[in-house]
C-alpha cells in the first residue's frame, strides 16, 4: 500500500477530468490508470477509471479492457473484476453491513459484520445507479445488470437482472 499513492490520487487524479475532453482528458486518464496500477493488486491492460472513483483502502483487481465508472463508490469490500467489464456510473459496492440484533444496545455500538469479497465475472454489463449490497458475492460471466438495480444475491452466468431487488429478467444465451 501506497499511502504518498492514495494521496495522490483523491487529493488530485480523481478530480482531473474525463477521456472525453480533448488532450487533458486523456492525460487524466492515463494519470488515474498510472496511479491505479501501485494502488491495485492487478491493473489490467486499458482499463479506465473514471473521475471521482472511490474505494478507499480496499483492495481491487481488475483485469483487461474493464472500466470503473465516474463517482463509482465501494465500502468494506474487496473486489475482482474479470476483463472487458463495463460499469457505468454512480455504482455503490456495500460489503459487511452494521450488526443491530441485540435490542439492549444501540446499532451504532453493536459493530460491523466483516469485510466482503465480491467477484465480477468477464463481460459483464453494470447500467449506472446499481447498488450491490454484502450478501451478493458473484456477478457471474456475461450477466447485465439493468440501470438502478439493487442486486441483494448472486447474478448467475449470462443472467440479465434488474429491479429492486433485483431479479432474473432472462438470459443472454
Amino acid at each position: 500500500m501506497s499511502w504518498g499513492g492514495y494521496f495522490l490520487y483523491y487529493g488530485i487524479a480523481q478530480y482531473l477530468p474525463d477521456a472525453g475532453i480533448p488532450f487533458v482528458g486523456k492525460v487524466s486518464k492515463a494519470f488515474r490508470r498510472l496511479l491505479c496500477s501501485f494502488l491495485f493488486e492487478k491493473c489490467g491492460k486499458q482499463v479506465n477509471i473514471c473521475r471521482k472513483a472511490y474505494w478507499g483502502v480496499n483492495k481491487i483487481m481488475i483485469g483487461d479492457y474493464s472500466g470503473i465508472g465516474k463517482n463509482f463508490e465501494m465500502h468494506r469490500s474487496d473486489l475482482v473484476i474479470g476483463n472487458y467489464v463495463i460499469m457505468a456510473s454512480d455504482i455503490m459496492i456495500y460489503g459487511g453491513s452494521h450488526k443491530y440484533k441485540k435490542t439492549d444496545l444501540p446499532i451504532c455500538k453493536q459493530g460491523l459484520d466483516p469485510k466482503s469479497k465480491l467477484i465480477i465475472g468477464d463481460d459483464v454489463w453494470i447500467g449506472s445507479r446499481v447498488t450491490i449490497l454484502s450478501n451478493c458475492n458473484k456477478v457471474g460471466t456475461g450477466a447485465v445488470i439493468g440501470a438502478c438495480s439493487v442486486v441483494t444475491k448472486d447474478v448467475p452466468d449470462y443472467a440479465i437482472v434488474a429491479g429492486n431487488p433485483a431479479k432474473i429478467i432472462k438470459y443472454r444465451k
